[in-house]
């Protein structure tokens, strides 16, 4: 069948006499309902914990009730004579791991890796496992384990008198020009600090996992951001081929980050299903969802701005700090928008970081950027309050027409059009800057603005595109649609290339059997993903076309 052949048909049957032109205009840029509407308004998408496998049990987490300490002792005698159960997991009789690579791919050390603690960093951390045959019977059981503590104090937060100045971060030291000395000597100078709290995720799905083995083969049913990051991790702890793990997310409900790592109770449970022979299946509680994971970690700025009297900026001086585990290290890299922001000649940025007993932060929607926006635009508001100059034109009189570190022209930076038409767009020239002068009814109103920035991110991303006899298509890879419309961007993007019906191509993903793909973060999803599909449809298209090029000169030449 030839690419004429296909948009005739598809002429024929949806458009009458529409041009080629007008099919096309139903795949990319088109309206089209989501391709995965229909099964999650019925019901029949099924979410990774949803799966039903014979033999399922269930395990439930056994939580630390301390945040700082060691564990003395865990009476499991109760729990294990419990109506149910099948195991009872503690650091006693726990497989002892091996430690997985990190996110950033920095090589493992060589030590065991156990996900149950008996020296504890955190309140809530993992210290032991109930498995049973019911939910209702792990539940029951986990309240009878007893843990006895011998207690330390603990480091609450950044505030806490005991956490101390922290660790320097090397990598996250900017600086140019003289930005302490200009700043000492600018006519206007502005220093203030800005906080911000620890952020977590909560999606409407619950983190949870199904853990199977056959043999040397684990299968894992779990939502997951990047199913080849966490299939490797788990590879990794188990000491298996990564080829003999295979990661299943079909849908997602919702992550912000806080899905594209396999944690401790990922863990846990493959563990406890490896030792029992059996399915386990773990869900953590929405409390758990505050300790199993990490969530924007909390952070303390300084922003210091000298300018001159017209508001033109001659130094920044940052600093800042972030808050991380006891027993981990997380960098939420606080200069990232500060030094990229605001032209500038003289430019200082340095981080520490602070241990504090909590559970490892993590990536969080734009991770360094939205707490380093925040900071930069407060200060520039404040800088503009000082001087007695509109907070709009105090932005576009500093406007970096280049990276103001490297000197380099943007590969794209339409800052200065998108205030223009957001102030046209708003009325922002009807705002008035005296407190209490604008009103709407009774109610009293204030106009502010702030920008921000987000880098373009590259990464891998491989599809396999099949055109079957009947005409239709399919797509696969390891990609997930978190709800952001993958399998509809995807099966537009086929339907574009091939020339037939959106509803002609299905669209498979959520396995890391199919072809590879990254981590669905960073705003890298659509482009790496769509460019992927695009080149692949494009590669089988050409093929089909010299076949049926091949077929027609076989016939020939059989006549």
């Amino acid at each position: 069948m030839t690419v004429h052949e296909i948009r005739s048909r598809q002429s024929d049957s949806k458009r009458g006499d529409a041009s080629d032109g007008a099919i096309l205009a139903e795949a990319v840029g088109g309206r089209l309902s989501r391709v995965d509407g229909p099964a999650k308004i019925t019901g029949a998408a099924k979410y990774a914990v949803e799966q039903q496998l014979e033999g399922l049990s269930h395990a439930v987490l056994v939580e630390s009730t301390i945040a700082a300490g060691t564990v003395r002792s865990i009476d499991t005698a109760a729990a294990e004579s419990a109506p149910g159960v099948l195991l009872v997991l503690t650091p006693d009789n726990a497989l002892r791991l091996n430690t997985a690579t990190d996110w950033l791919g920095t090589t493992p050390p060589d030590i065991p890796y156990c996900p149950l603690a008996r020296d504890i960093t955190f309140s809530g951390q993992h210290v032991a496992a109930v498995v049973a045959e019911s939910f209702e019977q792990a539940v029951a059981a986990a309240a009878l384990v007893k843990v006895a503590y011998d207690e330390t104090p603990a480091i609450v937060d950044l505030d806490d008198p005991k956490a101390g100045d922290g660790i320097p971060v090397d990598t996250m030291t900017k600086e140019w020009g003289d930005a302490q000395v200009a700043f000492a000597s600018a006519p206007v100078r502005i220093c203030a600090a800005y906080n911000t709290p620890r952020e977590y995720q909560a999606p409407m799905e619950l983190h949870g996992l199904i853990a199977h083995w056959q043999g040397d083969r684990l299968t894992v049913w779990e939502p997951s951001q990047w199913l080849d990051g966490m299939a490797r991790t788990y590879a990794e702890w188990f000491g298996v081929p990564f080829e003999n793990v295979r990661l299943v997310s079909p849908y997602i409900g919702g992550g912000f980050g806080s899905k594209a790592f396999a944690y401790g109770y990922g863990a846990v449970a493959a563990m406890a299903a490896k030792m029992l022979g059996r399915p386990v299946k773990l869900a953590i509680t929405r409390p758990q969802t505050f300790t199993a994971y990490g969530g924007r970690a909390a952070t303390r700025q300084t922003v210091a701005l000298g300018a001159d009297a017209e508001g033109r900026i001659q130094s920044i001086v940052h600093r800042g700090v972030n808050e991380t585990s006891v027993d981990g290290m997380w960098v939420e890299p606080l200069g990232s928008v500060t030094s990229i922001m605001y032209a500038t000649p003289n430019f200082s940025s340095r981080q520490n970081v602070v241990r504090v007993n909590t559970v490892v932060p993590g990536a969080l929607r734009a991770p360094g950027e939205n707490p380093s926006a925040f900071g930069i635009e407060c200060a520039i508001d404040e800088l503009a309050y000082e001087i007695g100059i509109d907070p709009l034109e105090i932005r576009l009189r500093n406007y970096a027409e280049q990276d103001p570190e490297v000197k380099k022209p943007w590969s794209t930076r339409q800052l200065r059009e998108a205030f223009a038409a957001g102030a046209e767009a708003f009325g922002w020239s009807r705002r008035s800057p005296e407190p209490r002068s604008m009103r709407d009814g009774n109610q009293l109103i204030g106009w502010g603005v702030a920008a921000g920035t987000y880098p373009v991110r590259r990464a891998y991303g491989e599809a396999m595109v099949r055109i079957l006899a009947d005409g239709s298509v399919e797509v696969e890879s390891s990609s997930i649609d978190m709800g952001q419309g993958t399998y509809t961007i995807l099966a537009q993007t086929a339907a574009e290339v091939m020339g037939v019906p959106a509803e002609n191509v299905v669209v498979k993903l959520g396995d890391s059997r199919y072809a590879r793909a990254g981590v669905t973060g960073g705003s890298r999803l659509a482009g790496v993903m769509t460019g992927a599909v695009h080149k692949a449809a494009t590669a089988a298209l050409d093929q089909r076309v010299g076949l049926q090029r091949m077929e027609r000169r076989i016939w020939i030449a059989d006549r």
